[in-house]
């Protein structure tokens, strides 16, 4: 990005507050209006229409008949389309100039196209996201922290804020950007027909981590782990819970719950996990993958796999992988369409069978078979 320190932004305004970052793009016409509600008719992308005027708002889920974009008024709507950058690679490439920031936080890009008034209204996220301007121009108001005790509107099919009160306004301009804190109110309108690009970043919440790493943690509990007594609780009343019982009890459960192992592993395979697993990888079935790779031939990493890595495990969608720390590097901080050269990993026998399970998934793809 133009005109930026990431460091700064880091250390003053990452998950704290607000703030604009002007001209940070000098040519953001990543895409076409026309070309994104074409994304929208296609099957297997999830894309809304959202039109609302005061509380009653309606909200269409795709994909669309192409006719239905003609019949839409001239106001006042808004055409949502998640995850563009895994279907188009000049939508992919806005992922590079975030890399000062752990991939695996990344939840995707979201494009929206509005015209004059379009609005999804007053609302919140759970997740930091950075909103990029691309064509035309969008007022936003950022208000208050929110939360779960926030409360919405009611009879309506979106997430909106019964109370809102602007503390900012800021006009976007193409290339400009507004980065929003997770939990910040913010309410966006197309002041002339606009695009956005929406780049999130989420974060576990307590809930899921807590359910996940208890799910985990039970395929190793034994049964016969059982709460013993104490002698300072067999002196308490007969029918009295003591406070040491309690204490043995979280004990036990802070043990069971607390290795390091167990939730690296879990962490590892929750924020890889793919968000669209319905989507088809693309499959690479032929045996000839290692010649291809000792060839030289261009190997990227698939657009809708993720990967991470935590000392020598790799993990991909969601499965972990026994690989060289090396391989594992290479393949996780890599930028998006960059062009992998892994013949070096070859000669290595734990690096070669991860490498012919990552292909074998479709987690890696040559560039002849690029989605």
């Amino acid at each position: 990005m133009d005109n930026f320190d990431s460091e700064n932004f880091l250390q003053e305004y990452w998950q704290k507050k607000p703030c604009v970052l002007r001209r940070a793009f000098s040519d953001p016409y990543w895409l076409e209006p026309d070309d994104l509600a074409g994304l929208a008719c296609e099957e297997g992308v999830e894309a809304r229409i959202i039109r609302g005027l005061s509380d009653k708002w309606s909200v269409e889920s795709g994909p669309f008949p192409e006719e239905r974009f003609s019949t839409l008024p001239e106001t006042q709507w808004t055409l949502l389309v998640q995850a563009v950058d895994q279907w188009v690679p000049d939508v992919r490439q806005i992922l590079n100039h975030f890399s000062f920031l752990p991939s695996w936080r990344l939840d995707d890009i979201m494009v929206s196209y509005a015209p004059v008034g379009g609005t999804v209204s007053q609302h919140y996220d759970f997740f930091d996201v950075f909103l990029i301007q691309g064509v035309g121009s969008r007022k936003w108001q950022v208000g208050e922290v929110c939360g779960s005790h926030s409360e919405l509107l009611s009879d309506t099919s979106v997430r909106i804020l019964k109370r809102f009160e602007a503390v900012h306004e800021f006009i976007l301009e193409p290339g400009d950007v507004l980065y929003i804190p997770a939990k910040h109110s913010h309410y966006g309108v197309s002041v002339a027909d606009s695009m956005t690009y929406s780049v999130g970043f989420r974060a576990p919440g307590v809930r899921e981590i807590v359910d996940g790493i208890a799910t985990e943690a039970m395929s190793s509990l034994l049964e016969d782990d059982r709460y013993i007594d104490t002698q300072d609780s067999l002196m308490a009343n007969t029918g009295e819970i003591p406070d040491t019982a309690v204490e043995k009890v979280q004990r036990m459960l802070v043990s069971a719950l607390s290795d390091q192992e167990m939730i690296r592993r879990w962490l590892g395979g929750y924020v890889t996990e793919r968000k669209y697993s319905d989507f088809e990888l693309c499959v690479f079935n032929e045996g000839d993958w290692r010649e291809k790779i000792a060839a030289g031939e261009i190997v990227l990493k698939n657009p809708s796999s993720r990967f991470a890595y935590s000392r020598q495990i790799l993990f991909a969608d969601g499965i972990e992988y026994a690989t060289s720390q090396q391989l594992a590097r290479c393949l996780a901080d890599s930028y998006p369409d960059e062009a992998l050269d892994l013949k070096c990993f070859l000669t290595d026998e734990m690096d070669s069978d991860a490498l012919c399970s990552l292909v074998e998934a479709g987690c890696l793809i040559f560039a002849d078979e690029q989605v």
